[in-house]
């Protein structure tokens, strides 16, 4: 951990908003904007960047969100500040933030910082197959302790429960595209213009039909360039498939939990695991209440549903999602 300088405030939160911009987010939107201000920046949800007919309740928005604000904390506790985090639910105008950060040196390390740091370039959403080498337990168990200390709790789902969840998922990549705007708004996310620096590009969309995985159908995406890997020995895709919980479905909670997110998905990329984030499942509400009553129980909502597997040796490297630059995501407040 290095020491921060007395009086960089503003410049250690500008560097580690440079740092967030790699999170993740449903369809690489960004639904994130942030606003630094003399002695604390705010975190608030971009409207231009709702997926308003994928993501009906706005909670993909709250988990982007999220996962910046924990990429944000990793980034900061790398280089020596402690952050101290007031999360809220935005008002209805906009003008209230998700989560107002400030920061002070820390006092001791951060035993997450540095590791999930280093993982922050190397995480990438893999929708390729898994080789056949099972996940240990004693590994995710390693990823639930990464996200307990943001109310999230990961429910794997081996058996019965997993069959429920792949039949569910099924029936929501079956459901969702008849829904009115959804192929439009797929389009949008997928053929985006030059220059845009978000959205799905070719290159992080397979080359062949649907993935289709054991019992596990994944979103469909048109036709991209990237290849599954050559063919091994053992070909079974012997991924693990975990459901992320919130606390509740308040605005703050899910926002947690894409802290909670984040900090599992940066934590299996640190394990060497290849990381699947899959929301569709949850978008449709039969088959998100399906997975709610049948695999999680009741006292928990579902957030997200990941696919996590050793990827094949022979996968070649994945090319990174494109990124808003940060004059488009940070601005200054304006002097009190």
């Amino acid at each position: 951990m290095s020491t921060p300088t007395v009086g960089t405030e503003q410049a250690a939160l500008r560097d580690a908003v440079a740092r967030a911009l790699r999170a993740p987010s449903e369809h690489n939107a960004q639904p994130w904007r942030w606003v630094l201000g003399t002695d604390h920046l705010d975190l608030h949800v971009d409207p231009t960047r709702r997926l308003r007919f994928t993501d009906e309740r706005g909670h993909g928005v709250l988990l982007g969100c999220g996962a910046a604000l924990h990429h944000l904390r990793v980034a900061l506790g790398d280089r020596g500040w402690h952050t101290d985090v007031r999360h809220q639910p935005e008002d209805r105008e906009g003008r209230r933030p998700l989560a107002r950060v400030r920061i002070r040196p820390a006092t001791e390390a951060d035993p997450w910082a540095r590791r999930h740091a280093a993982a922050i370039d190397q995480r990438h959403t893999d929708r390729r197959r898994f080789s056949g080498r099972s996940v240990p337990t004693t590994v995710l168990q390693e990823l639930d302790d990464a996200a307990r200390p943001f109310g999230g709790v990961l429910h794997l789902a081996y058996g019965g429960h997993r069959a429920v969840v792949a039949d569910a998922m099924r029936e929501a990549a079956e459901r969702q595209p008849l829904q009115e705007g959804y192929a439009a708004e797929l389009d949008h996310w997928t053929h985006r213009y030059a220059g845009g620096h978000d959205g799905i590009p070719a290159s992080a969309r397979l080359d062949g039909p649907p993935p289709s995985y054991r019992d596990l159908v994944l979103r469909w995406f048109p036709r991209g360039t990237l290849r599954q890997p050559r063919a091994g020995a053992d070909e079974r895709d012997a991924s693990v498939l975990a459901v992320l919980t919130a606390v509740d479905d308040s605005p703050v909670s899910v926002l947690r939990a894409g802290e909670a997110l984040s900090a599992v998905l940066l934590e299996a990329t640190a394990q060497g695991l290849g990381t699947t984030p899959i929301t569709q499942v949850l978008e449709v509400s039969e088959t998100r209440e399906r997975v709610r009553h049948l695999v999680v129980g009741m006292h928990r909502p579902p957030v997200c549903v990941l696919r996590l597997g050793w990827p094949e040796p022979r996968s070649a490297p994945l090319v990174p999602t494109p990124r808003r630059p940060l004059a488009q995501v940070l601005t200054e407040a304006p002097p009190p």
